[in-house]
């Protein structure tokens, strides 16, 4: 079973045919929606209660590398035939779970040549998990669509594919997201960025909301203050040698990460630093990144004798033709409250990285 991006005729959207498909989607509104978030449609009758279970367990896994009984991936808002208009249709993240058994009752809110279009794609390509469409209803905005002949057949997906449907939720939260937060700045004009590349060979993107505390030959420490409550998202930038594959070991990685959060960021209290907690395990994830051998890695940290901490994301790849491994950390500092959306604006703005 395999999805497909492909185009449905999504001009007949749009009732207008005095302009081009591309000049009606610039005159959409841009996209609402938070990080963390997205909107689940389908009919009444298909989203009874056990069918909306399903879908939360396909979108609302658990956080990795938090403590137990810890936040959901994503929070989800369903939509049905008598409720979807304003936020819901423009979210930037939006799942819509058609079969040929509930088409009738969803053209209540899509327009009927669109959902027409959709089921010829199922009928046209028998198999498929579903089409993906962009810049429907709002700027800026991802959706998927989950095909099937029925209830039954969208429940089967839903279980069998929930890995797949959850990384598209990822992907699309990823290029939404980025879009977000940084705005029309275009790398080219990211002075920071091109600064970083020139310096060191790598860099990442930041928006404007967040300052440069300390830009050191060896070490970059990015901060966003929040003024008006308690807490503080953090960006690292680092290198460490590389010479072998024993260079890339979780101990060893986390080992060079505290050996810079220890010489550059101590802690209130005398000979105490930041560190990774040793209370939870980390989360790993080996993958490509960007055509390098990426490392993923998902913790807490904490400070030596003191009592804060908090979720840290890491991003780490080999640097082969310099020799090196490259570091790029997010980490957040938000006591006692939900911390997924601030996680996910950090982990983007992690995979910014570059590498020249």
């Amino acid at each position: 079973m395999k999805f497909i991006f492909t185009s449905v005729f999504i001009a007949t959207v749009f009732s207008a045919c005095t302009t081009t498909p591309e000049e009606k989607k610039a005159l959409l509104p841009e996209c609402s929606g938070s990080l963390a978030e997205i909107v689940v449609l389908s009919d009444k009758a298909t989203l009874d209660s056990a069918f909306r279970r399903e879908v939360e367990a396909v979108f609302s896994a658990s956080l990795a590398g938090q403590p137990a009984a810890g936040e959901k991936v994503f929070d989800i808002l369903f939509a049905d035939e008598d409720f979807f208009s304003g936020y819901f249709e423009k979210h930037q993240n939006i799942f819509i779970l058609l079969s040929a058994s509930n088409a009738e009752n969803l053209k209540a809110v899509l327009p009927a040549k669109f959902v027409d279009g959709l089921l010829k794609v199922m009928v046209d390509k028998p198999g498929i998990l579903g089409v993906k469409q962009t810049t429907v209803f709002a700027q800026n905005q991802n959706i998927f669509i989950v095909l099937a002949e029925d209830k039954a057949s969208l429940l089967n997906k839903l279980k069998n594919k929930k890995d797949d449907l959850l990384k598209i939720a990822k992907e699309h939260e990823n290029t939404s997201g980025k879009k977000k937060l940084l705005g029309n700045i275009k790398a080219n004009d990211d002075v920071f960025y091109q600064k970083s590349l020139t310096d060191r060979g790598f860099g990442v993107r930041i928006p404007k909301t967040y300052r440069v505390a300390k830009d050191l030959a060896d070490f970059v420490w990015i901060r966003k203050e929040i003024t008006n409550e308690e807490k503080e998202m953090s960006i690292l930038l680092f290198e460490a040698p590389y010479t072998s594959l024993n260079d890339l070991s979780t101990e060893n990685l986390i080992a060079i990460r505290n050996g810079f959060t220890k010489k550059y960021i101590p802690g209130a209290i005398d000979s105490s630093y930041m560190k990774y907690s040793s209370g939870l395990d980390p989360v790993r994830t080996d993958q490509n990144f960007k055509d390098k051998y990426g490392i993923e890695i998902r913790g807490w940290w904490d400070v030596q004798g003191d009592f804060m901490g908090g979720p840290s994301y890491i991003r780490a790849v080999v640097d082969e033709a310099n020799g090196r491994i490259v570091f790029a950390e997010g980490f957040l500092f938000y006591p006692n409250e939900k911390k997924a959306k601030s996680m996910r604006e950090l982990e983007i703005l992690v995979n910014t990285l570059s590498i020249k």
